[in-house]
């Protein structure tokens, strides 16, 4: 890279937080789940485009033609019920994930989605997760989440971050078995 500054694809910033938590690595792995279009607002372009991660991207709705051209593998699937444990093991995950992007819609999907995943199998150092407490899921995705993280054992870095209409949308987290507070 020549520049000091990277250019971000996502919507919120999100690949930069990655980017900064994960202190500039390269060749790290994400989990992209509720991923849609895979380049524009898109969480992981930025990363697997310029500092080469891989992952699984994952969506309710069938983007597969959309995502040919991406080097992660897309997989349709309801993350509220489909088995992650066995995507996981079929796709050759690492028990350690470096990133895991979590943005689905619906009011209480986030929150169905995110307990869906194997906590107690696989570890995710950064993690970003939608909670819409802006259009009132406070109640359905974001407290519960947040009870859900805490009890994983995960620490809430950034709390409540803004669209650029500020409206309250994502909490930012991070696990500190690998990530350092100096960090952030």
């Amino acid at each position: 890279m020549t520049s000091k500054w990277m250019p971000r694809y996502s919507q919120l910033c999100q690949d930069l937080f990655a980017y900064l938590m994960l202190e500039k690595k390269s060749n790290c792995y994400y989990v992209d789940v509720g991923c849609r279009n895979p380049y524009k607002t898109n969480n992981t372009w930025l990363l697997e485009k310029t500092l080469n991660w891989e992952g699984i991207s994952l969506d309710i709705v069938d983007y597969s033609n959309d995502w040919k051209d991406r080097k992660s593998t897309f997989i349709k699937a309801d993350a509220t019920m489909v088995d992650f444990e066995d995507i996981f093991k079929q796709n050759k995950v690492p028990k350690i994930v470096d990133y895991l992007t979590h943005d689905l819609e619906g009011n209480g999907d986030r929150y169905a989605g995110l307990v869906n995943m194997p906590f107690n199998k696989y570890e995710f150092k950064v993690i970003t997760i939608e909670h819409d407490a802006y259009r009132g899921y406070s109640e359905t995705e974001r407290e519960p989440q947040r009870q859900f993280l805490r009890d994983m054992g995960y620490t809430l870095v950034a709390s409540n971050v803004k669209s650029h209409a500020g409206d309250s949308q994502e909490d930012w987290w991070v696990n500190e078995k690998y990530i350092s507070r100096e960090v952030y």
